[in-house]
């Protein structure tokens, strides 16, 4: 019972190690090599793959293994192969150096003549018995060439090392058909080449006027400037965005910081006006320590103190206390400071009987405002941290894959 309890436990772990070792003695009893040896044979290379290099271990040599190279090379035609190999490619070229010409009897443009098929197997070598009309890389000069054509013979030799084979192809090369504005322009080149052979010793060479019955006026093509105004367009549309998007931000995190100061606020308000100052005196208060604390360095500047301390300034220069604070409201543009405003402008009309009780009330409600403010922002920073986490993590995987990679 209990062998047969272990045995559950541990059997695949045994399993694993016992077919280890029968995959080891199987892999060196039938005597099988790496790297292509197999079955005591070198296999070549396909054809056109060049030489095969063996490295492999030879048994019976002496006492210990003895360590071998061997370099293969790769496979050769049969005289039959290679005879049906040659004559496919010999009867395919015609159509295949053609290049942008119709046909052989007619050639106009250069011809593509390829130097290997077969993967590099066979070579191609070719002669022209013309090269001043048509050169052995397919280069087509029509300079003297006659308008009639020229006839040349295009001969080419395959090899693959072994077996060889040739043909010729009758080539009629004529000059290049032209259209109007390339004769003229070849023409006029030709005038001023001749001008420029008449007085080789001038500092310059003379355009001529005049050709064929047209006058004529030269320039040099210049730059198409014709995309500055769009660009001028793009990067005021850019400006603007960038602008349009700054201020978001900026309306944004000032409201963000609004919404964290709005408990802080509303705690001293309540603390004060629990301790028997009116409302104006305990907003005065506020007002003159944060100014204390700004002027010492300990907080930066807040939006909701400053917003705070216009109204403390409207106050002292006559607005009635009532407006002041309901235009503190409407600046800070969010509904709790709203509220608040409103609040605070009813109990100073109405007496101060509730005040405690609406100010505790509002107090819960801006506690739980900024635990949900500060979550959002834990929130996105998270997000903003995603970008760098994955721009690191390709990092590391192409640190990791490029020495494996090189190392292949």
């Amino acid at each position: 019972m209990k062998v047969q309890k272990v045995w559950n436990r541990w059997k695949v772990q045994v399993l694993c190690v016992v077919g280890g070792f029968l995959l080891y003695g199987a892999a060196v009893s039938g005597g099988s090599l790496p790297d292509g040896v197999s079955g005591g044979y070198l296999e070549r290379g396909d054809y056109g793959e060049g030489v095969t290099t063996y490295d492999f271990y030879v048994k019976g040599l002496a006492e210990e293994p003895v360590a071998c190279q061997a370099e293969i090379p790769a496979r050769q035609y049969t005289d039959a192969e290679a005879a049906r190999v040659f004559g496919g490619i010999l009867s395919a070229l015609p159509q295949e150096i053609l290049g942008d010409n119709d046909s052989l009897s007619r050639v106009e443009d250069n011809l593509v003549l390829p130097v290997s098929f077969e993967n590099d197997s066979i070579t191609a070598e070719w002669y022209s018995d013309a090269p001043e009309i048509l050169d052995s890389y397919g280069e087509v000069r029509t300079e003297g060439c006659p308008a009639e054509g020229a006839a040349v013979w295009l001969r080419v030799e395959l090899s693959d090392g072994v077996h060889h084979a040739e043909r010729s192809y009758a080539v009629t090369v004529y000059p290049k058909t032209l259209t109007e504005q390339e004769r003229l322009a070849a023409a006029l080149a030709d005038e001023i080449r001749e001008a420029d052979v008449q007085a080789p010793a001038e500092p310059a060479v003379k355009l001529p006027e005049t050709f064929e019955g047209r006058n004529l006026r030269y320039y040099q093509e210049e730059a198409d400037y014709r995309f500055i105004p769009v660009l001028g367009i793009l990067l005021a549309m850019f400006f603007y965005a960038h602008d349009r998007n700054r201020e978001t931000e900026e309306r944004k995190k000032r409201e963000q910081k609004l919404m964290l100061d709005y408990a802080d606020v509303v705690y001293q308000l309540m603390v004060f006006t629990g301790a028997g100052l009116t409302v104006s005196r305990a907003w005065e208060r506020i007002v003159r320590n944060y100014a204390e604390r700004r002027r010492d360095g300990r907080v930066p500047e807040r939006p909701a103190y400053e917003e705070m301390a216009d109204a403390q300034a409207q106050m002292e220069c006559g607005v009635p206390e009532g407006r002041a604070i309901i235009q503190f409201g409407q600046r800070c543009r969010l509904q709790p400071y709203r509220r608040l405003s409103g609040l605070l402008e009813q109990n100073r009309r109405t007496g101060t009987k509730d005040l405690m009780r609406l100010m505790e009330q509002e107090m819960a409600s801006a506690w739980e405002q900024q635990k949900t403010t500060a979550r959002r922002l834990g929130e996105e920073a998270g997000t903003k941290l995603l970008l760098p986490l994955v721009l690191l993590l390709l990092v590391v995987m192409v640190i990791i894959m490029v020495p494996a990679m090189m190392s292949m």
